[in-house]
């Protein structure tokens, strides 16, 4: 399959992955109170009226019972994601790894959307990214017979993983455990490319989250002294990062 016609698909399918979407991130962007010590349940009703919902694949549309729709909706989830999965598809190519790395923008998505709504990054889709990607990535090397490619992936997996624990007990409230998970989800995709990749996505992702940080100043959805959200940041980065070394 040519470049531009892979890229196609994947944007293709990225559309459709979006139009469910909404549902998935309102079962999972719950707030939890910082006086609570355990967290909140996951959503299953609807978070306007409180009635049951159907099953997040099937609760992307209106209410039945309110008529209100999960925000963000559709026509926001649709084309970001169509456009991420298309870019992912086109810099990483008809490789054995594509399917990982579409796996990585295919959860990027929510998971930036969740983190910017209530500032969590729910496990069970970071377990997802980071199992599912492992496994993937497995598959890619038998496949291309690159065991040092996978090596390095779980290496540099680690390796952020420790740097961003080190940075959230040094920082505390500025960086979460959720970020610290990301982070070693994110360094496995990013090993996989190279050392290069791996430092890219590091260094890119507090320039790429200084402007969303003074977004979200101005637009007064947080304050100097409130936390917020570096998950989107570091995914973003990730993302931009397969592209650089695409391209480069």
């Amino acid at each position: 399959m040519s470049l531009p016609l892979l890229a196609v698909a994947a944007g293709i399918a990225g559309a459709c992955w979006g139009a469910v979407l909404p549902g998935l991130v309102s079962r999972f962007a719950v707030e939890w109170p910082e006086d609570q010590p355990h967290p909140p349940p996951w959503r299953h009703g609807c978070p306007h009226c409180g009635a049951d919902r159907l099953q997040w694949w099937r609760a992307s549309g209106r209410c039945p019972n309110c008529g209100r729709a999960p925000t963000p909706g559709r026509w926001v989830l649709v084309p970001i994601t169509a456009a991420v999965c298309a870019a992912t598809a086109a810099a990483t190519g008809p490789t054995a790894a594509l399917p990982a790395f579409l796996l990585l923008a295919a959860l990027a998505v929510p998971l930036a959307a969740i983190d910017l709504a209530v500032l969590r990054l729910p496990d069970p889709l970071v377990g997802t990214l980071f199992g599912g990607g492992a496994a993937l990535l497995a598959l890619a090397a038998v496949i291309e017979g690159d065991g040092p490619a996978l090596l390095r992936a779980g290496l540099a997996a680690a390796a952020c993983g420790a740097g961003y624990l080190l940075i959230a007990l040094i920082l505390r409230s500025q960086l979460g455990f959720g970020d610290v998970k990301l982070g070693a989800a994110l360094g496995l995709f990013l090993g996989w490319l190279g050392w290069p990749a791996v430092v890219a996505g590091v260094v890119l992702a507090p320039v790429v989250n200084l402007p969303l940080v003074l977004g979200l100043l101005v637009s007064g959805r947080t304050d100097r002294r409130a936390a917020a959200p570096f998950g989107p940041a570091m995914l973003a980065a990730a993302l931009l990062a397969t592209v650089l070394v695409a391209v480069l």
